[in-house]
């Protein structure tokens, strides 16, 4: 375990005291993929220096602890070389560090801060404990024009809650700057027409389609009537498209009335095809009945006179008029044959899959 790693867990735990901690699992496949279309061009890096949070009314472990994981929230952009509070202490002499380091938590402070480790920009901020509230303050400074670019604050009643914000907390801090870093997003769902919403936003993109977003960490979020919502913290390097496979859990009541209309059509096609092979096989009989009728018919026709005399004329009269009847009778399980056997593979084929969300029934108690 790395000291950073060491500081977060001590912090999480001197603060267990003060709040009770909540967390939402969110899960999600991440599958990276870079395209001929979007190659990564060589990065170019901006020094970033991030200061140590000051502490008020919390363990300065958990202090260090946050400011570790905004710090490397903006290394893992892969835009920023970031400057932590223990190299900006090494890089200032020790007459500068007690001038700018003993409280540093104005704006004019930050600026001869990041002036002094020729950092472009520094984030700094402050954690304080307000009644049973955990607030925590960013604000990104731009060290040639001495103003702050950007505000953005969190508020929460959960320590690790508070953890687990604070990397959103510092993309939306770093959003002028990341803004010239854009980076791709393609999301592909188990189901069509899902809604995308990223950081809040819904999307007009598709499913399938690349959304250009700004490099760095961003919320996913897709959801579909009937299914379960799915969130996902996802991460879009600059130059490449990040491919996030999602599959979205269907609700109970969605799985049974899908089943029951599949299973509807599935046995629909069954029944068709028991339909098309019975009508098949009685227009066999009856187109059999009609040749006999005519094969009489025209023995009778062709028949000499003499022939003709052993020929029962009734029995012809009653073949002609049965070769009629069995004809239409033919004709029309023929055709009702050939159309059920395209009623059962239309049902068959297009129908849906009755065991599709099978491995959904346990997550449903199903």
């Amino acid at each position: 375990m790395g000291p950073s790693e060491r500081a977060m867990s001590t912090a999480t735990l001197a603060l267990a005291a003060l709040l009770a901690s909540q967390t939402t699992p969110v899960t999600s496949d991440r599958v990276q993929d870079d395209t001929a279309r979007f190659e990564e061009a060589p990065m170019r890096t901006t020094r970033l220096a991030v200061m140590k949070l000051k502490a008020s009314g919390v363990p300065a472990e958990y202090a260090e602890g946050l400011t570790e994981t905004i710090a490397t929230a903006a290394a893992k952009t892969g835009v920023f070389e970031t400057i932590s509070p223990t190299q900006i202490s090494a890089l200032l002499s020790y007459e500068k560090r007690k001038e700018l380091l003993g409280g540093c938590v104005e704006e004019d402070c930050y600026v001869q801060v990041a002036q002094a480790v020729k950092a472009p920009n520094l984030v700094g901020g402050s954690i304080a404990k307000v009644g049973d509230q955990l607030v925590l303050n960013l604000v990104l400074i731009d060290a040639a024009e001495g103003t702050a670019l950007k505000r953005t604050e969190r508020t929460t009643t959960s320590a690790s809650a508070l953890m687990s914000s604070a990397r959103a907390a510092m993309t939306v801090v770093l959003q002028p700057l990341l803004e010239s870093r854009q980076g791709y997003l393609r999301v592909a769902v188990n189901v069509p027409d899902a809604g995308v919403t990223v950081d809040d936003e819904r999307r007009a993109e598709g499913v399938g389609q690349v959304i250009a977003l700004a490099a760095g960490p961003h919320v996913l979020k897709v959801k579909r009537d009937g299914f379960y919502a799915t969130t996902a913290d996802i991460f879009v390097r600059p130059g490449r498209v990040q491919v996030e496979t999602v599959n979205l859990i269907p609700a109970k009541e969605t799985i049974e009335d899908y089943e029951g209309t599949a299973r509807l059509m599935r046995w629909g096609g069954y029944g068709t095809a028991v339909v098309a092979v019975g009508a098949a096989v009685a227009s066999g009989l009856f187109y059999a009945r009609a040749t006999d009728n005519k094969n009489m018919v025209d023995s009778y026709t062709s028949a000499l006179g003499t022939e003709r005399a052993q020929i029962s004329y009734p029995e012809v009269v009653d073949a002609r008029n049965d070769f009629t009847t069995n004809q239409a009778v033919y004709l029309s399980l023929l055709g009702t044959a050939v159309i059920s056997a395209g009623v059962s593979a239309y049902l068959f084929f297009s129908g849906d899959d009755p065991d599709r969300y099978e491995e959904f029934h346990s997550l449903n108690g199903m």
